[in-house]
């Protein structure tokens, strides 16, 4: 699909493929019923989990939900309070990072907010800015390790005292940490697995009575005897994640513990073991690792492509004997229990911006993390098969489904988290030069995903500051598509100098329209307000043939598009933009459209946000024209609508 603009109200539709409707040119083989070509790829935001700057109170609460105390947490507490700086010393995946947030958010309610301090600096050299600041430094590099001895430690310890801030640094057991840094370490514990498990099912939204069900197994003895058999948090999270199908119905209790009882690397290699020499089976095993939670036709269109990759050429041997050949095969549920995958129960999907609805049958491993580990197992261990991915997913015949960009993406860039090398990354280049904005979202999300590891967050950051100096359009456009997944929230700052790179010179509309969803996912965050409208001023005072200038006077109707399809709640951050767009009469009539056609969307959350924003700005109708406009049009739409005269 082009990224051409939307045709005006009342234009005539157009048809493609298998008749669905669409908005606009089409070209491919996307199909989308959406007003705009934004709907060709998924829009959802990958939030970081670790940021150079402050953290928005909702996602240290977020983390806070399901956290169990560990056992080394009184004295960790305790050595944060009297000195100021505490390393925490654990691995990653055992709660280090979650206990680090507790600890820093349960200081005195006077502390100021979290700030997150880039892992490329010297954590010794912190000058604390104001006072009562909560610093933290995900993952310690060995090289700043070195430096902290004693005497650098009790300066940063005296300026934080008088700053009245504190610094949690996260260290990795593997980290060397000088001797004398003794004082200011404390090794991490992880929390009883049987606890993480309790804490886990009262957050999954099961009614009382399955959440009765479920804590009651928490009793059952081989389930006890599990958890008390190892002290990995991920075990408590585990026996959640089966207790709850049980709870809901979808497996008995003989089968959760079956799953239980083998560890997650047997019941891999058990996997691999059975597809390996079944090109069909080996296709399917790499399709549901690709895109689990996909409903059951993407993954069998991807297993049947693959497989078709995986054997070129090779015919399909003739029957011998007088048995007859098997035309009609084994049913899909039949092969999915052979690489011990399920089809999950069917559900509405919600997620899309149709304006019908229609049921999905997901697909998935029956292990948690399962796919996770047999894509890198493939990807890593087998030539080809990452070549393989690739090469399908780039194929022009690959059609678009709705969440194949996010899932594949993600699975992607998890699997890029465990991969090595200073190549890593270049996989991805082929995908994000596509013409096709859904290719370019699946890097991005790619990326997003592989930024979650601190360490390969600088390694995304100098990947798309180089392609951003290519001067490639769709490259540019995958910069842009990046900071809009949610990378760009890590470091606002950053994000905001490199879109205005973006911006020089001649700009394509899939540079524009990347940009305009970079700054809404930044505009999702209150904190974000003022650097995002400083900024926009700025370029408004470009000169007048600059990329810059020209994008500023026509942003807020895309803007405003973008961030009501967003679900991020509150629209405050837009008012001020959108009040002196409407008091321009050059800009006036484009936002009006945009604001009216959010209304109307098929998507709930899209039209309640646009509502709430319409409602704000009508607080200031007596004194803004352009505020009056919107709403006396907006009367005659509702008119329009009631009469049914509305196209």
């Amino acid at each position: 699909m082009t990224d051409d603009p939307e045709p005006e109200e009342g234009a005539p539709r157009q048809h493609v493929g298998r008749g669905t409707a669409v908005l606009g040119d089409v070209a491919g083989n996307v199909i989308t019923i959406a007003a705009t070509a934004a709907d060709a790829a998924a829009d959802k935001v990958v939030k970081p989990r670790f940021r150079e700057g402050p953290y928005p109170e909702e996602d240290v609460a977020e983390r806070m939900r399901a956290f169990v105390e560990p056992p080394s947490f009184p004295q960790a507490r305790e050595v944060l309070a009297r000195r100021r700086v505490l390393l925490l010393v654990g691995a990653v995946g055992t709660g280090t990072g979650t206990a680090a947030f507790a600890l820093l958010h349960r200081l005195p309610k006077e502390a100021g907010r979290i700030v997150g301090l880039d892992p490329r600096e010297d954590p010794t050299t912190l000058e604390p800015s104001g006072t009562g600041r909560r610093y933290l430094v995900p993952w310690l590099s060995q090289s700043f390790a070195e430096a902290l001895t004693e005497v650098a430690l009790t300066a940063l310890q005296d300026r934080l005292e008088r700053a009245d801030a504190h610094l949690v640094v996260l260290a990795a057991p593997t980290l060397r940490l000088p001797a004398e840094a003794a004082r200011w370490r404390v090794r991490h514990e992880p929390p009883p697995p049987a606890e993480v498990a309790r804490a886990h099912l009262r957050t999954m939204g099961l009614s009382e009575e399955q959440l009765s069900i479920a804590l009651a197994q928490l009793g059952d003895p081989q389930v006890k005897a599990y958890l008390d058999g190892t002290r990995d948090p991920a075990a408590g999270t585990e026996v959640a994640e089966e207790l709850r199908h049980v709870a809901l119905g979808t497996r008995t209790l003989d089968e959760a513990l079956v799953n239980l009882t083998r560890s997650a690397a047997d019941q891999v290699t058990e996997t691999l073991q059975a597809a390996r020499r079944d090109p069909a089976d080996l296709a399917l095993t790499t399709a549901v690792a690709l895109l689990e939670g996909q409903d059951r036709g993407v993954v069998a269109q991807c297993a049947a492509a693959l497989h078709a990759l995986f054997t070129p050429g090779r015919a399909e041997r003739p029957p011998t004997g007088e048995a007859q050949p098997d035309v009609l095969g084994e049913d899909f549920g039949t092969r999915l229990a052979r690489v011990h995958a399920d089809l999950l129960p069917r559900v509405v999907d919600d997620g899309s911006r149709y304006w019908y609805r229609f049921w999905v049958e997901p697909v998935a491993f029956r292990r948690r993390h399962q796919a996770e580990d047999i894509l890198a197992r493939l990807w890593l261990d087998h030539e080809g098969i990452a070549d393989a991915i690739l090469l399908w997913l780039a194929k022009a015949s690959t059609r678009y489904a709705p969440g194949l960009d996010y899932a594949a993406g993600r699975a992607i860039g998890r699997v890029l988290r465990r991969a090595t090398g200073a190549d890593v990354l270049r996989w991805l280049e082929p995908l994000a030069e596509s013409p096709d904005r859904w290719r370019r979202r699946l890097v991005a999300y790619a990326l997003n995903e592989a930024a979650q590891d601190g360490m390969l967050a600088g390694a995304v950051r100098d990947q798309l500051w180089t392609w951003s100096r290519a001067r490639n359009e769709h490259l540019s456009a995958t910069v842009a598509e990046t900071c809009a997944g949610g990378f760009g929230l890590i470091r606002p700052d950053r994000t905001l100098r490199m879109l205005e790179r973006l911006l020089d010179g001649p700009v394509r509309s899939s540079v524009r329209r990347g940009v305009s969803l970079a700054i809404a996912v930044l505009l999702t965050e209150s904190q974000n307000a003022a650097a995002v409208s400083e900024t926009l001023s700025r370029w408004m005072a470009a000169p007048n043939n600059s990329g810059r200038r020209r994008y500023a006077l026509d942003a807020v109707p895309q803007l405003l598009t973008d961030f009501l399809a967003l679900d991020s709640g509150d629209p405050g951050p837009l008012l001020p933009l959108v009040r002196r767009a409407l008091d321009d009469p050059k800009a006036r009539e484009s936002v009006m459209r945009a604001l009216l056609r959010a209304e109307r969307s098929p998507h709930a959350g899209t039209r309640a946000r646009a509502t709430a924003l319409i409602t704000a700005l009508a607080t200031t109708a007596g004194a803004r024209r352009g505020v009056r406009a919107l709403l006396v049009a907006r009367f005659r739409q509702h008119v329009q609508l009631a009469e049914g005269n509305m196209p």
